[in-house]
């Protein structure tokens, strides 16, 4: 049997093993009333933006699909697939007709969307990567610890990193196709009428209801190969105090055509906009009474239908019964991306840096219960912790008297079954029910929704509100891919609080060695104290506790020299263990001195020397009797 073939059972070995968790109540169906509803004035609310979300999207997006570790035509093909399971017309079209301007045959862009596609896939680590895809594109999330162990028999963790940031920005784009329907340009619209009518695609609820409404260009092409290039040529990742470059070109209203001015000014700076501020020089106000009337929708709109979406959301985490335990997950933190790590921050700020339309606390609120719907129980922890933690902030010294903590632990609670508690206001529950629809994909959002929002806020508002749902979908799937270990600080917080409401960590808890060793509010004074001694502070390094490399890349292949066998060399960069010979011809790619075949022989994972990351190596662990890919047994 060959090293290839071998290694292709294996894989097939760990899929098989590999268990679906499903939720323990399904959610109900939208009416089919809600399903017709046409989606009206979506350039409104974009109009009414807050650009950093958008330009950070834009950024993500533009940056990830470029070739790295792998090549932008595999990307895209991803793409599509995720975008086909995920049910988004837009971004099914628009990934295709990426392909085709690569040269990418019809016949082959076509067969993806096949039902046996994976399975055809004949090279054994394609067909993993795609298989990754397959379980990480819906939420809640299917990844587990054999995924980790099928990715880690094919992949080194820069590689399996890439992959966890191509399926969450392609998640954070079917969201926001799924709470604001994208109307599809005319070019896209054109080519996929000539091309798809053999996978029946249709254009749906992507169908602009006005001229005013549809998009003017599609971000493909050449226009998403400058915007990258824009961001990456003036990017400085050896200089942890640079500012974040920014896009030459004002893409959003090159794809949108909506004409939005590229400055924001904000004259009180209350994180509202000028031009939507009724009172741009007093920051303790800024919306008119009634400001929104224009907005509600026609009379004849029928309330939401409250019964008809009701269903218990929260539902307690099962962890899936594994063939391999986690191991060194807390490692794919320090080999993330920072390329296009620069766009998700720019959401994560959009939402969390300062009170705009709405305070830190409701934001929160929109955390908390998207994370509820979505199953990220670590996220579940920062959402309530989080809650609890921007009350805590509003009393003198930060600090919740005890007599006064119980109210803040209701509203928690209150949260997390929000249509049958008293706590709060007929808007707040318009604003809560689309942060719970939009937290499972394929997504259960109707124009009901959007038109629900429309009886309590004002465009900018729902805006808003969209854009705090948008960075949740960038941090689920991301902590859930990688099973990230929660912070002791929240956790525990987490065990004293929510487990009274039949809440469990998860797969989220960890061994000690791989906590993080703080929460992000715990490092505010750490970040004073060193910049005022003239120390660099290096956020991302801080927040895994270990040293997340600069992304130097000497040859410019998009590897940076950190995973790079061949830093000097733009055309190769696969030697895992830096011995000289490529991956490909070496028959011990991790170089610890077992066979690649041997290795999956005995369940160690070909590219990691220590398969399970507690600090021997898979030879001394086989000598000494222990398990090589079980952390605790050392």
């Amino acid at each position: 049997m060959t090293q290839n073939s071998i290694l292709a059972s294996a894989m097939l070995a760990i899929a098989s093993c590999v268990v679906s968790v499903a939720a323990a109540q399904v959610a109900p169906p939208p009416p089919a009333a809600d399903l017709a509803m046409p989606f009206t004035d979506r350039h409104k609310i974009d109009i009414s933006n807050t650009r950093d979300m958008y330009d950070g999207v834009l950024i993500a997006d533009a940056v990830i699909h470029t070739d790295m570790m792998f090549p932008s035509e595999l990307k895209w093909k991803m793409t599509l697939f995720q975008n086909i399971l995920n049910k988004s017309n837009h971004f099914q079209a628009r990934a295709a007709y990426q392909l085709s301007l690569m040269g990418v045959p019809m016949a082959d862009i076509l067969a993806i969307w096949r039902p046996d596609y994976v399975a055809g896939i004949k090279d054994p680590r394609i067909r993993a990567a795609f298989e990754f895809v397959r379980q990480n594109a819906q939420l809640p999330s299917q990844v587990n610890a054999d995924t980790h162990a099928m990715l880690r028999m094919h992949f080194i963790d820069r590689q399996i990193v890439e992959l966890i940031q191509l399926t969450v920005v392609n998640t954070i784009n079917a969201v926001h196709d799924t709470v604001t329907p994208i109307p599809t340009d005319q070019e896209t619209i054109d080519w996929a009428a000539a091309n798809l009518s053999p996978v029946a695609w249709t254009l749906g609820k992507n169908a602009a209801s006005s001229e005013d409404e549809q998009r003017a260009r599609p971000f493909v092409g050449e226009a998403i190969k400058q915007a990258a290039q824009e961001i990456l040529s003036q990017w400085q990742p050896e200089n942890l105090r640079a500012v974040n470059p920014e896009f030459k070109t004002d893409w959003i209203n090159y794809i949108t055509g909506y004409d939005i001015s590229p400055v924001t000014f904000d004259t009180d700076t209350d994180g509202i906009e000028d031009p939507f501020d009724h009172y741009p020089e007093d920051y303790s106000r800024w919306r008119k009474p009634g400001s929104n009337k224009a907005n509600k929708p026609p009379r004849k709109t029928p309330k939401f239908n409250v019964a008809a979406y009701d269903y218990a959301y929260f539902q307690p985490a099962v962890v899936a019964k594994t063939r391999y335990p986690y191991s060194d997950r807390h490692k794919l933190d320090t080999e993330w991306l920072r390329a296009t790590s620069i766009g998700t921050s720019y959401l994560e700020r959009s939402y969390s840096g300062k009170d705009r339309a709405f305070d830190v606390n409701f934001q929160m609120d929109l955390f908390f219960i998207f994370m509820l719907s979505s199953g990220c129980t670590h996220c579940q922890v920062h959402g309530a912790y989080g809650v609890y933690y921007t009350a805590e902030e509003e009393y003198l010294q930060g600090v919740i008297p005890v007599d006064e903590r119980g109210p803040v632990i209701e509203r928690i609670h209150g949260l997390m079954d929000f249509e049958r508690s008293d706590l709060f206001s007929k808007a707040e529950k318009a604003a809560f029910r689309l942060a719970r629809d939009a937290g499972t994909l394929p997504g259960r959002v109707t124009a009901a929704h959007i038109a629900e929002l429309r009886r309590y806020f004002t465009d900018r508002e729902i805006h808003e509100i969209q854009s705090a749902i948008m960075a949740c979908a960038w941090l689920s799937p991301t902590m859930q891919a990688q099973a990230t270990v929660t912070d002791r600080l929240s956790m525990s917080f987490a065990q004293r609080v929510l487990t009274v409401k039949g809440w469990n960590p998860g797969p989220h808890l960890g061994t000690p060695n791989e906590q993080r060793p703080f929460h992000m509010t715990q490092y505010t004074g750490a970040y004073a104290a060193n910049m005022l001694s003239g120390i660099t502070f290096d956020w991302a390094s801080e927040w895994v506790g270990a040293d997340v490399p600069l992304a130097v890349d000497s040859d410019g292949d998009g590897v940076e020299d950190a995973f790079d066998g061949y830093p000097n060399d733009a055309k190769r960069w696969e030697d895992t263990d830096r011995d000289g010979i490529e991956d490909k011809d070496d028959l011990d790619i991790d170089g610890d001195g077992i066979p690649n075949d041997r290795e999956v022989a005995l369940g160690t994972f070909p590219y990691k020397a220590d398969s399970d990351g507690d600090g021997r190596d898979d030879p001394t662990e086989l000598k000494l009797g222990t398990d090589p890919v079980d952390p605790l047994s050392h």
